[in-house]
Formats: structure tokens, sequence, C-alpha cells
């Protein structure tokens, strides 16, 4: 079965607290592990950055059902590639809230955030690459 990543990005229409993110998590861990999808959401400013990787089938479907959620707008596809591995093998879904400013690797993590909001590269790479590139080591 070949793996595929798709990352996006999306405003959310309200402030999520960190009780709210932890419900999206727990509910996305559930989904996600009996569909052979592993990934990670990041929350900052309002903003969502998620990387999906599983079957093309399956995450085409999860993100058209993500696509739906009344909690963000404004979703749009950053990167959709088939991918040798899984970068985030060990999650059926990772949460990172990058405004309790405690993340690993925070500053990289606001600054794809931001590229990705403005559309604008970082060095020569798309945003979302940047972001499995911070992930792979």
């Amino acid at each position: 079965m070949s793996i595929n990543q798709l990352v996006y990005i999306s405003q959310a229409v309200r402030k999520m607290s960190a009780a709210d993110l932890l419900a999206i998590q727990r509910v996305a861990k559930e989904n996600n592990a009996p569909i052979d999808v592993t990934g990670s959401l990041f929350y900052n400013g309002g903003w969502f950055l998620q990387v999906l990787e599983g079957p093309l089938a399956t995450i085409d479907a999860l993100y058209r059902k993500i696509e739906k959620d009344p909690r963000h707008k404004n979703s749009r596809v950053l990167y959709k590639q088939p991918a040798t591995f899984r970068t985030f093998t060990r999650w059926s879904m990772n949460m990172t809230n990058l405004e309790d400013r405690q993340a690993d690797k925070y500053e990289q993590l606001v600054e794809v955030i931001d590229a990705a909001r403005s559309d604008r590269k970082i060095g020569q790479a798309s945003p979302a690459v940047t972001l499995l590139n911070i992930f792979k080591s």
C-alpha cells in the first residue's frame, strides 16, 4: 500500500481553548487509527496546520470531511504528494498547541504557519515541505 501526505492550513472560526484542542485530538485519534491515517495537527494564533498521512483515497476522503467541519474556514491544501515513508509514524494524530509556547521546535513551527498563511516560501521550500523536513530528523 502506498503512502501519501496531505498538508493543509485553515483558520479557526473562534479561539480554541486547550480543552477544544484536546477534544479534536481525541476524536481524530479514534477515527484515524482504524483507517490507517497518521499525522499531526498544529494550532497557533487561530490557524490550524495539519499533516495527514495514509492511502491516497483515504486521506482525500478524510480531507473532504474535515473541510466541512464548522470550527474552521478558508481551508486550502498546501501539499499533496506520495511519500516513501510516514513522518508521523507514532501518532494516529498528534496535537501541538503553539500558543502554550512549550512546544518543541516552537520558533520553526510558528514560522511555518506564518509562511503558509501569507503564501510565502521559507528559503527555497514551501511551508509544507519545511514542516515535513522539521520532523524527518
